[in-house]
This record gives structure tokens, sequence and C-alpha cells, in this order.
């Protein structure tokens, strides 16, 4: 006999409506979850008050206390009245006002969602009257005169002390200071126009002063990259304006975390302008790097709708494809003229400016070797202070020659380099990056048709590369990869991409690795494939096929290997007089 309960009788309790004070409670769970949101709600009313100056004061990860003072307009007391209760808001009035929506807030949601779960108190001057509203609960305790400076502070105190439940699930106070500390930054990045202080526990954090939008992204994320690694680049569509703070694709790291999309001035989640930045990146990085890009995109508030999350992380866009086409655009115009730019300034301006990092004769960067890394002591600094100038050694960015322009080879040395000159410029190529790529082009443009194998390899996968493998077994077929599981149970492989032939060994080994990352999987095979099959270092290469090479490597759209790095290495006639102090 089945030991399983009856289901309870479905009809055996009416229908009810929740009692106000229920339903506002668990309206406010869906507002305000932890004390994130309730710093992001505060700073968006503190920022659509036209403040410029916005402090937020933190006390035990915001869990005690939330604390947002502002310069801004104030409230008067009709407005402390009603601001606290459900749906009431000065941002919107009609349904079609949601369609123009250009303030951060519009929902009428926070302060009655804090008000619910929180011990709330709101100190308002304008108009010359300074008025304090205390609500605890959900229920109203005053409202009543009061002294303070003109505009408005808001405090949040024991978030959650009638919910017990919610704030059993809260973090730690230091994992919940982290989190609010990262709300904070976004919404200052966005507007650098205002002054914004974070205090935690009584401590000051976080100053960043008005200024420009390059500023407040350096001086928010101040080891993010070095000082002057930091570019702006701007463009134009229809109905939308991109301004984008990104830094030098030297500066990388290992995951997105810093590709933060801002749509009119809001931190949103939208992974195709997340791609976009890391396509137009691709060519300059190393397969498993991310670039730093800040990106701000000013909409029309017809062709964008944020009324689609709680929390407006959020938008539906009426042409995203066009945004994110003009974001690539733009990213890769930047990087592929960004250094021959200051190259050129550099040579019109006067000497050259190359210089290298320097540290103590005692000391090298941690984890590194000086006879690895090459940096110079300040006794060599000085050795070479006539012709260095104080400033770090910047990697090369090559630029496509221009298509058809003409070469001439001088030759191979240190078993690495092809050596060139053309237009009075002189090339130093590396012949195992330049191969790299232009294989790697060929694999990726090549018809992706399969050739099966005669022998079926077996492939020999650990646990997580063989799930791996399954799930991303219709992606390899799509590349001409054919898998399949035999009698067995095991996985085998049936069939290459045509132009792998000749690789199968680099092929299985790749697969038994565990087929490189998810979303990088193509460019990691073609990757894996063009630097086993490159010229190696030290192999010798006779004139007519290192000519070929120059050729093709010259033709590239990208020069630069499938890793990131440069292909070559250019000093003009100019730079290079210089370098040796003669006349040009």
């Amino acid at each position: 006999m089945s030991s399983r309960k009856p289901l309870p009788n479905p009809v055996s309790r009416r229908v009810r409506v929740l009692s106000e004070l229920v339903a506002r409670r668990i309206a406010a769970g869906e507002v305000i979850d932890r004390p994130t949101a309730a710093v992001r709600e505060l700073l968006d009313n503190a920022i659509d008050s036209g403040a410029d100056e916005i402090t937020l004061t933190l006390e035990g990860g915001g869990i005690d206390t939330v604390h947002v003072t502002d310069n801004g307009c104030g409230m008067v007391r009709e407005d402390l009245e009603v601001c606290w209760l459900p749906h009431a808001t000065s941002k919107i009035e009609a349904v079609e006002d949601l369609e123009k929506v250009k303030t951060l807030g519009f929902r009428g949601e926070a302060l009655s969602s804090l008000a619910a779960c929180s011990r709330l108190e709101i100190v308002s001057v304008r108009e010359d009257e300074a008025l304090r509203l205390t609500v605890h609960g959900g229920k109203m305790l005053e409202l009543i005169s009061h002294r303070g400076a003109p505009g408005t502070a808001v405090s949040v105190k024991d978030l959650f002390f009638n919910m017990p439940a919610r704030r059993r699930f809260l973090k730690s106070r230091r994992a919940e200071t982290t989190m609010c500390r990262r709300i904070f930054l976004e919404k200052a990045a966005a507007h650098p126009e205002i002054a914004f202080r974070l205090f935690v526990d009584g401590v000051l954090k976080n100053f960043l002063p008005a200024g420009t939008l390059l500023e407040r992204i350096s001086t928010a994320w101040p080891r993010l990259a070095p000082p002057g690694s930091w570019w702006e680049t701007t463009a134009e569509g229809d109905g939308f304006r991109i301004n984008a703070v990104h830094a030098r694709p030297e500066v990388s790291r290992k995951d997105r975390q810093y590709i933060q999309i801002y749509t009119n001035r809001r931190r949103i989640d939208e992974f195709a302008l997340v791609q976009a930045v890391q396509y137009a990146y691709d060519p300059w990085m190393p397969g498993g790097a991310f670039p730093a890009a800040f990106i701000f995109i000013d909409v029309d508030p017809v062709l964008v709708d944020f009324n689609i999350h709680p929390a407006k992380k959020e938008a539906r866009f009426r042409d995203l494809p066009a945004i994110r086409h003009r974001l690539i655009e733009a990213l890769k115009d930047r990087l592929t003229g960004e250094s021959y730019r200051k190259r050129a300034e550099n040579t019109e301006s006067g000497p050259i400016q190359k210089s290298f990092p320097v540290v103590a004769a005692s000391r090298t960067p941690t984890g590194f070797d000086a006879a690895v890394t090459g940096y110079p002591t300040r006794k060599d600094a000085e050795i070479f202070s006539n012709t260095v100038v104080g400033r770090r050694l910047e990697r090369f960015s090559p630029r496509p020659i221009k298509n058809g322009e003409e070469f001439r080879y001088l030759g191979q040395m240190m078993g690495v380099f092809l050596v060139a000159e053309s237009s009075g410029s002189l090339y130093i190529v590396d012949q195992h990056a330049a191969h790299e790529r232009i294989l790697y082009e060929q694999f990726r443009t090549a018809d992706p048709g399969s050739e099966r194998l005669l022998i079926p390899r077996v492939l020999e996968l650990e646990k997580a590369a063989r799930m791996r493998l399954e799930l991303r077994r219709d992606r390899l077929a799509a590349l001409g990869l054919e898998i399949e599981q035999n009698g067995d149970g095991e996985w085998i492989l049936t069939a290459l991409p045509g132009i792998a032939r000749d690789l199968e060994d680099t092929v299985v080994t790749f697969l038994e690795a565990g087929a490189g990352d998810a979303e990088g999987l193509e460019k990691s095979l073609w990757a894996d494939l063009a630097c086993k099959a490159a010229v190696k270092d030290n192999s010798t290469l006779d004139d007519e096929a290192a000519r070929h090479l120059l050729k093709e490597a010259f033709a590239l759209e990208t020069p630069r290997c499938p890793h990131g790095r440069p292909i070559w290495f250019e000093i003009s006639r100019t730079e290079l007089f210089e370098l040796v102090g003669r006349t040009v």
C-alpha cells in the first residue's frame, strides 16, 4: 500500500484578498531583496533630484544602515505625506509617459518597498521648510518639523527587521558591503558631473569629484588600468549616441566583469553588446582574455523600453543590431588606428619617446625574473637617459600595409624574424606569428565540409571533458568535426574539416583537452591548429618562402596572431636616424 499522503482538497480553502500589510511586504521583497537594492533605488532618487553632490554611508554591510544624502531639490510636506505609499512618484503621470522616460526612477515602488521592510527616515528641506518623516514597517509614525541641510537625507535602518526569513538569507556584512560598493561605483560611473562619496562604517572609502567621463572611470577603478591606458571613443547612429571608455588591448582581464553596458545612464545586462565589445577586441587579445570597456549609450527614449524588469537591469531596444554594429565598427577603428596616430604625433613633434618601466636595481616585478622580463635597473635607465624619456614602453600595435605596396626582403635574423624594407620603413616580422595568423584565417574561412577518417580515432576523455564534448557536439559538427559513440560507449572522432586533414593528432589533442571554452570554441580550435602547423622559431626559410610569407602577412586585415601578439614592428627612417643621432 502506498504511504503517500493524499493531496489537500484544492477547494478546502476560500480565495481571499490579502491584507494591505501582507501585500506590501510581498511587493517589497520583489523590489528590495538585499542592501544593494536599497542603495540602487536611493541613489537613483538622489540623482533624479538634480543634486551635484551625493553621499552614501553604509553600516554593517547596509543591513544596519543605508544612508544617502543629496543637495537636490528636496520635498515639501505634500510630497513627504505620500512619497512612501505604493505607486507614488513624481516621474510620470500617464501611461504615455512610459514611452519617454528620462529619469532613473519611475515605478513608484522603491520608497514604498523600503518603508514596508525597514525603519525608514527621510529628512528633506525645500522652500526653507525642513521636515522629517518616520515610517517603520509600513506604518507612518510622524511627520514633523526638523533641522536639515538643503536637499534630502534618507536613512534605511534594520533592513528586513520584520521579515526574518529574508534577513537570514543575506550574506556576510563584508560581502554585502562589496556588492553595495559595486552599485555605488556603477551609479557614479554614469554621472561624472556629480561628486560622490562613500563611507563604510565611518571610514571614507571613495571620493569621486565631478569631472569628465574619462576621469570618472580612471578614478573609480584606479587599479584596472595604468594611467594613460584609457581611450575615449564616440560614435553616432540613427537615434543613438555611443561614448565608450575602453582600455588599450594590453590591459586584459580573465572575465567579463569590466565590460559594462550603460543605456541612458543605467547599467543593464545586454549580452549582445558585451559580445560586440569582445568581437571588436578579438583580433588584438589572446584567447581567454577580456578587455576593460565601459560603454555608455544614449538612446532616444521612444526607442528603448526599461519597463520590463523590477530593477531596470534589462532593456528592450527597437533596433539593437544597428547599435551593436556601430559599436563594433567604432571600437575596431580606434584599435586599428590609435597607435599609428600617436606614432605620427611623436615623430612630428620631436625626439622619439620610447622608455622602459624603471625598477630598483635590487628588485624586479613580483613573479618575474629580470633575465626573463628584460626590465632595466635604475642604473640602466641612467645610461640610456639621452634617448629614453620617462614613460613605459608600449607594445607595438601594427596596422595593415596599403594593399599592393612593394617591399624588399632583407633577410632572416635570430632564427625568429624576417626583415623587410618598404616605403621608408623597416619591418621586423615575427615569422611564427605571421604564419600562424595566415593559417588561422585560412582555417576560419575554409569550406567547413568534412572528410571521413578511414580509421576512427578513440578519444581518451576525462569526465569533465566528455560532458563538455557532448554539449558541443552540434557546434563541432558545424565546424566539420564529427564525433559519435561506438558500441562500447566510447566517443570517437569520425571526420575532420577538409583543411585540417593533415592535423589529425592536433585535433585529437584539442578534443581530449576539453575542446576549448564554450563561447570561444571556434577561435580556440583554429588558433590551436594554426599554432601547431605554423613555422617554428629557428626554422630557416629560403628567400622565396620568406618573400611569400611576407607578402601574405602584409596583406592581412588584422596583423596580429590569434593570441593577440603583434606580427611585426615598424621603425621609420626618421626614427632610425634619431636613434643613432643622425640628421635626416
